[in-house]
């Protein structure tokens, strides 16, 4: 069990442990006792303590070490590769991080040494710090590591941000490093490539690169924040648009603003 990361993912959500015993229709001590690992977590309440804590049931069921019925291998997969290469915006991938280690999923995190740079210049962290927020951390050349092969099953791959240069490597499938080898990999065995594209304006040879990678499989999703959310801070822009990316995986991020559900549209 792991209650210390269930009461953190509680906090996260804004939601008590009222609203848990209320889900599953026991009293505060029950949940209290499994929060506290003196109490397993029973599988017919994994559906209602996901919706609480706004994680899908296989991540909650993963990030517990539960195992369903035939899903023992299920959770081996909730792995997702970041990318960070050299563009503005370090910040997408940083706080990317975060995110997956809340909704449980393992991250694999290989940085280009152009990223390396730009996140002295835009950040006052160094590369030990970053790599401390993935559970795995690959240095560049390592062209042998885990994430360079199609055998080693993932979600797919999320470049955050995206420069031209590591876009214009993948659409070639010309790849000169782990980065771009593990993208060419995830569109090989049909994964989610999702590529943050930080680059403005863009000229026609960069437009045809773009579509030459859609054509292949790949998910082209320029950082364009959405007004519409009613952003008070830079961070609240940030954790939409990658709520919005994170989307494209099924996976639910909390505080997400929605168009019709809660802003704007006929729904809201």
């Amino acid at each position: 069990m792991n209650g210390q990361w269930l009461r953190e993912r509680l906090k996260f959500v804004g939601a008590s442990q009222g609203d848990l015993a209320a889900a599953i229709g026991r009293d505060r001590a029950v949940v209290s006792r499994i929060l506290n690992d003196r109490q397993p977590l029973s599988l017919e309440w994994i559906g209602a303590f996901a919706a609480i804590l706004k994680v899908t049931p296989s991540a909650l069921m993963h990030q517990l070490g539960i195992a369903g019925v035939g899903d023992s291998g299920a959770a081996q997969h909730r792995r997702m590769i970041v990318g960070i290469s050299g563009a503005t915006g370090i910040i997408y991938g940083l706080r990317l991080l975060e995110i997956l280690k809340q909704l449980g999923i393992e991250s694999h995190l290989v940085i280009s040494r152009a990223g390396e740079i730009a996140l002295t210049q835009e950040t006052k962290f160094k590369t030990r710090d970053i790599a401390a927020k993935a559970d795995h951390f690959y240095r560049i050349g390592d062209i042998a590591a885990s994430i360079a092969s199609g055998s080693y099953r993932t979600m797919g791959m999320i470049i955050a941000p995206c420069s031209v240069r590591t876009m214009s490597e993948i659409a070639t499938g010309v790849t000169s490093n782990l980065l771009t080898r593990s993208a060419d990999v995830v569109l090989k065995e049909r994964r989610r490539l999702v590529l943050m594209v930080r680059e403005t304006p863009l000229h026609t040879g960069h437009l045809r690169t773009m579509t030459q990678l859609s054509e292949i499989g790949a998910i082209i999703a320029p950082p364009v924040p959405a007004f519409y959310a009613m952003p008070a801070t830079l961070e609240d822009m940030v954790d939409h648009t990658l709520g919005r990316i994170l989307d494209l995986f099924d996976l639910d991020m909390a505080g997400v603003k929605r168009w019709g559900e809660t802003v704007g549209g006929r729904g809201a």
